[in-house]
This record gives structure tokens, sequence and C-alpha cells, in this order.
């Protein structure tokens, strides 16, 4: 009557906390790297922004597996984007890769089949698309070509 002799139900653990997807950033622009930072990390994003493709890749060599994809930049100086991209991928061929560009959408379309990137972001964008294609790439199987 009062729980005299009655065991509590143990209680249940609460659930592990959500995986954080953990993004690359590589632009040249600071105003769009801090830009993205801002908008992603306070979400379930962890957010490394690099201005240097050349600095990224370096990373990118000593750390192949800490990255879930990668936001690139297709036009920058010095090394563009395909050629940033060819890298990446000889250095981890499953890294999932996402292109973002001012370069109108048939364009960003047809460099996103031309080097089998795993989506494309036009800028400028709405956050909410944002969030969504980087969470679907982030949870969708690397399939290769």
């Amino acid at each position: 009557m009062f729980g005299f002799g009655h065991k509590p139900a143990p209680e249940t653990p609460p659930p592990p906390p959500a995986k954080r997807i953990r993004v690359l950033v590589i632009d040249d622009s600071d105003d769009f790297r801090q830009l993205i930072k801002d908008l992603l990390e306070p979400s379930k994003f962890d957010v490394l922004a690099i201005g240097s493709p050349v600095k990224a890749l370096e990373l990118f060599s000593r750390e192949r597996e800490a990255f879930d994809l990668i936001l690139l930049d297709y036009y920058m100086p010095h090394l563009d984007g395909a050629k940033t991209f060819e890298w990446l991928r000889k250095l981890n061929p499953r890294i999932k890769v996402i292109i973002c560009s001012a370069a109108d959408e048939l364009r960003l379309r047809q460099l996103a089949t031309q080097y089998n990137v795993n989506g494309f972001i036009r800028k400028p964008f709405h956050v909410d698309e944002v969030i969504k294609l980087i969470e679907d790439v982030a949870q969708t199987p690397f399939t290769p070509v």
C-alpha cells in the first residue's frame, strides 16, 4: 500500500546523444566559412572550415577518416574545386563531397554529374535546404560508381 517491499522499477537510461556530423568546409571566402560554421554548429554538426585547399588537403591526408563529408567551393584561386576533389578522392575514395558555388544551377548539375559528387549547393542558399542536404548525404551509404 505504501510501497513497502516494492522495488522501484529500474530507471531507463537516457538515449545516447545523437552522433554529430563532421563536416570539413573548404572555401576561400572568410565570410562564407564563418557563416557555415555559425549555421551548422548549433545543430548536430562539428565544422572545421579551411580557406586554403592546399592546407585542407594536407590535413585530410593525415585524417582521412575524420570527416563524414566535405563541403567544397568549386571556384577557388590556386587550386580549384575540380583538382581539390580529385585529390580528396585519391586520399579517400569513399569521402562524400558536396560542391558549392554561385554558378547557375545547370552548371552545378553538370559538375555534379561530371565529378560524381554527392550533391551541390548554389550560393546564396536557404539554411534549411543546406542542413537537410548535408544530413541526407551524411546518412546515405556510400555507393561507388
